[in-house]
């Protein structure tokens, strides 16, 4: 199923996103769905890739999948997921919906994966200081 919906979210409109990614978070839910996720090289570029571009709750979605995956991987000293969404600019993207504001329960997701991201930043520098000249300091992770 994983590989039907990450494709099915590369080139789809607003309500197929949607939908396909509360389908995949729900699939992040469970050990098996997150294994299949883990082996599958779009899932973490595609979350990513999809944050701000189709709706606050597609935006949800993939706040939430994305902490499913990377707070219960348990490879590569529990860290390659994080890294990948270093690399492809997750902790600049989450950083930035909490700056401009999203629901309690992915506030809280958010926090935590900057704070999953934070620790795993000796092994990839993910931040260009010029990207974030204006956001407030209290929102850094320290």
């Amino acid at each position: 199923m994983v590989p039907l919906v990450l494709e099915a979210l590369v080139d789809s409109d607003k309500a197929m996103s949607e939908k396909a990614l509360a389908v995949f978070d729900a699939i992040c839910s469970c050990e098996i769905g997150r294994e299949a996720a883990y082996g599958h090289a779009l899932a973490v570029p595609v979350l990513v890739k999809k944050m701000f571009r189709v709706s606050d709750a597609a935006t949800e979605f993939m706040v939430s999948g994305l902490w499913k995956l990377c707070k219960n991987y348990k490879g590569e000293e529990g860290r390659g997921v994080l890294v990948e969404a270093m690399q492809v600019g997750a902790f600049q993207k989450v950083l930035l919906l909490l700056q401009v504001g999203c629901s309690g329960a992915a506030k809280e997701k958010a926090t935590e994966l900057l704070k999953l991201m934070n620790g795993s930043k000796e092994k990839f520098e993910c931040i260009d200081v010029m990207d974030f000249k204006g956001l407030k300091r209290a929102f850094l992770i320290h």
